[in-house]
């Protein structure tokens, strides 16, 4: 175990399984493969190298295999696998085609192309389970539009609103992360084929003709000029999957807020367990959402700094996304599995939120107070009475509402003030403005 993400202990947890698989050394073989074989066959039908050659290439590759290990000691010497990998690919094809395979291209030409290739795939679980999370946060805020419970504003309680409102904080940054996942794929999935300093000087007038067959084959999209040292596309997506995981880690810090034992709001079925206090039920998913958002965050800002590659080319960035990339797709596909696993291990406690409504006292109705009495003074002797009621509902552990009933002479209604429920504002609106949207 070098990673948390390759630990058999916790790579389930940390990371999404399906996804890491195209981050293998074995799946970056095999998409570099596919690069140099498809790039055979398409200069094949372009004329550009000898008849037959490329269908003899992509013969001679079908389903060939290198040992990772084998290009280990190549890394360390070029700081890339490609020359190492060609050397090998080049033993294996029949002389006349050896000199024909990865014709025109440069190293870092095959590795973005291959890395482009398997982000398509990661991205495709991606989508899928970004839209599974968040058809789960729709029903979990239909579930709750009439759950009434405490407003809680820098971790004091505050004013009454709703559960399902709650919900729609976790929900509305994830709609609006799949809105920019499907706006930024056509800038990421892009091929690269430019030649050593993106002149693609090598094919001889016929680059271009060349670029496009190559990405109509791969399925990828086009860009005008060469990306070698443009990193900005994969700087984006990296931004992307951070912004994903600490919007995840929001909705896990709210869960274990929620789930502390003297508020009680939320249970945990199947919770994490101590070895030596029986009493302990650990809220693990949570924690793993807070942990996981902090560790994309910090991958995200080594991505960042490929953004200041030089010059054409440069060894020093392709280092940085090889170190921190995989490990970001991963740990940020890991965090939407999680929180779905999250939702699915949580109920929602409807008696401890109302208990802890009454516990209370009124004094989050301490806004809508001032408002009603505004009807009748000023706004800064309606503030001073809701003070002074607040101060002695704490000291006499009384309903404040009741205490200022006491303190005042005016003619409201003092018992509809006491209710939660008359003070949530456009909270069902807005819920159903959301779900709504979504589902339609």
């Amino acid at each position: 175990m070098v990673s948390a993400l390759d630990s058999a202990f916790t790579s389930a947890t940390f990371s999404d399984e399906e996804t890491a698989a195209f981050f293998s050394d074995r799946a970056e073989i095999t998409a570099l493969i596919k690069f140099e074989r498809t790039l055979a066959h398409v200069q094949e039908s372009l004329g550009i190298i000898p008849a037959g050659t490329g269908k003899m290439i992509s013969s001679d590759l079908d389903n060939f295999e290198v040992e990772p290990a084998r290009l280990a000691a190549g890394y360390t010497k070029d700081g890339i696998v490609v020359p190492t990998l060609l050397k090998l690919l080049r033993q294996k094809l029949r002389n006349e085609s050896a000199n024909y395979i990865h014709y025109g291209a440069t190293s870092q030409d095959a590795l973005d192309t291959a890395l482009i290739i398997r982000i398509k795939s990661a991205i495709s679980i991606i989508e899928q389970n970004l839209d599974c999370l968040i058809t789960e946060l729709v029903s979990f805020a239909i579930a709750h539009k009439s759950t009434v419970m405490i407003g809680r504003t820098r971790n004091q309680n505050s004013a009454p609103t709703l559960f399902a409102l709650k919900v729609v904080n976790w929900l509305m940054p994830m709609r609006r992360q799949r809105k920019r996942l499907t706006e930024l794929i056509p800038r990421l999935l892009v091929l690269q084929l430019s030649g050593s300093v993106g002149t693609n000087a090598a094919l001889r007038g016929r680059g271009k003709e060349v670029y496009d067959a190559l990405a109509k084959s791969l399925e990828l999209s086009s860009s005008d000029s060469p990306w070698h040292a443009q990193r900005d596309s994969i700087v984006e997506f990296a931004n992307w999957l951070s912004l994903t995981a600490g919007q995840l880690g929001k909705m896990g810090k709210d869960l274990l807020l929620m789930a502390q034992n003297e508020v009680g709001e939320i249970s945990i079925s199947n919770p994490g367990k101590s070895s030596t206090m029986p009493n302990k039920e650990n809220p693990v998913s949570s924690e793993t959402l807070i942990s996981l958002a902090a560790f994309c965050r910090s991958n995200a800002d080594l991505i960042n700094q490929t953004a200041l590659a030089s010059h054409e080319r440069d060894g020093v960035s392709m280092a940085i996304e090889r170190l921190a990339l995989p490990s970001l797709i991963c740990a940020a596909s890991g965090s939407i599995v999680r929180a779905k696993d999250c939702l699915k291990n949580i109920s929602v406690n409807t008696a401890a939120m109302q208990k802890n409504l009454v516990a209370d006292r009124g004094l989050i109705m301490a806004e809508a107070a001032v408002f009603a009495l505004m009807d009748c003074t000023s706004r800064e002797i309606a503030t001073e009475l809701v003070s002074q009621a607040c101060e002695l509902s704490t000291s006499n552990n009384s309903h404040m509402i009741d205490e200022l009933k006491a303190l005042s002479s005016f003619d409201l209604d003092w018992e509809g003030m006491k209710s939660p429920e008359s003070y949530l504002g456009d909270a069902s609106d807005i819920i159903d403005k959301v779900v709504s949207e979504i589902k339609n």
